[in-house]
């Protein structure tokens, strides 16, 4: 360019400076006729230089979206670049290629390339995008499942210092829940999963895997609704038992002198209900609303003085002996001394109540306690009244 300005310069005095010109042709021609025609062709030359200089272009920048219109005279995409300070990166995209020649209209477009770091299901990844949020990031990289759950929204911008985004992609599972199995589909964890179908846990309840577990295909979640409810029953205490001597009645003689009175407690039971069905119930606590009334029974210590007999066996009466060993066989396997406790005594059975109404006391307070000729004895005063009708053994 300074060689076209010279010869532009150079051309302008010689036309318009009489001295020179006049100087110039005292001067020998053979000398100066080569140098004005160099001269010559240098404006020549100079002159086209500087009308390609003067002619500009009106290329359009848009940079990361944003457009304007520029007046350039460089000739390819990369020195416009260079104009405008922009150094491309490795990531980043600009059209038409850098060695694109510069023509008028043409537009120039730079997007920035911006770090991506992903972590996919806690596998982490670095990418590049030229997109500017994250929406239109995901479309590009083809992650963009509308079932993801992502760490930053869908709006969210990318800045030229990048973005970290933690994706969790969907995945198929079943939930068991009051007894009935359902498949599902979600991203996230098993607590999430919960709260898809309106679930809420409390401490009681059961769950399998954990609330924090991530969800994976063909993962089973069990839960168990655990209810834990008190309840209250009245329940009878048996009343304890023991007995009293008393020398005011007869040895043997027995008499209920306070009965006894059963008591309550109220127990509180802790009940475990799984979905809904009782599996265990636990006593918690036993309160006393009603004591028991302990059962006395007073036992006769009275010894009556038995009557004696003579040797010789006066005062006996053996008539009917074979008759009544045949009946005391029956009744008590000829046991003359038996007392099984349950009202009747002696080889013949007497109750105390027969035995005293004729008379047995006179040889003893109980019939197993006299002899065998004694009961035997009273036996045929109770016979001489009645007959056999008290035996229900006959001869």
């Amino acid at each position: 360019m300074e060689s076209s300005q010279a010869g532009v310069s150079l051309f302008s005095l010689e036309s318009q400076r009489t001295p020179i010109r006049g100087l110039f042709e005292q001067m020998a021609k053979k000398i100066w006729t080569p140098v004005i025609a160099g001269v010559s062709a240098l404006a020549l030359v100079g002159g086209v230089g500087v009308a390609s200089a003067l002619d500009k272009s009106d290329v359009t920048m848009v940079v990361d979206g944003v457009s304007r219109t520029i007046a350039v005279r460089e000739n390819t995409v990369a020195q416009v670049l260079e104009l405008e300070g922009i150094e491309p990166g490795p990531h980043d995209v600009v059209l038409p290629a850098a060695d694109t020649p510069v023509v008028d209209g043409l537009e120039i477009s730079v997007a920035y390339a911006r770090p991506l770091n992903v972590s996919i299901d806690g596998e982490e990844r670095e990418l590049w995008t030229t997109a500017k949020n994250v929406g239109d990031a995901l479309k590009m990289l083809r992650l963009d499942a509308a079932d993801s759950k992502l760490s930053a929204s869908r709006s969210a911008a990318i800045s030229r210092e990048g973005l970290s985004l933690d994706i969790v992609t969907a995945k198929d599972y079943t939930l068991t829940a009051g007894g009935a199995t359902t498949p599902k589909r979600l991203a996230g964890t098993v607590a999430d999963a919960l709260a898809e179908a309106g679930i809420t846990p409390d401490a009681d309840d059961k769950l399998s895997p954990a609330a924090e577990t991530q969800l994976e295909d063909g993962m089973e979640i069990v839960f168990v609704r655990v209810d834990v409810k008190p309840s209250t029953k009245t329940v009878a205490v048996a009343f304890d038992k023991t007995t009293v001597k008393s020398d005011d009645m007869l040895k043997g003689d027995e008499k209920v002198t306070t009965k006894g009175v059963p008591g309550e407690n109220l127990e509180t039971y802790t009940n475990v209900y799984e979905d809904g069905v009782l599996k265990s119930s636990q006593l918690a606590s036993t309160e006393v609303v009603k004591e028991p009334v302990t059962q006395v029974t007073t036992v006769g210590t009275k010894v009556v003085p038995v009557a004696t007999s003579s040797s010789s066996g006066e005062g006996l009466d053996l008539r009917r002996a074979s008759m009544w060993d045949r009946i005391a066989r029956c009744e008590s396997t000829n046991r003359w001394n038996i007392n099984t406790g349950n009202g009747y005594y002696g080889g013949l059975q007497f109750n105390l109540q027969t035995w005293r109404s004729v008379g047995g006391t006179d040889f003893a307070a109980y019939p197993h306690q006299a002899t065998r000729e004694e009961q035997i004895t009273v036996a045929n005063r109770l016979y001489d009244q009645r007959g056999l009708q008290p035996w229900g053994c006959k001869p």
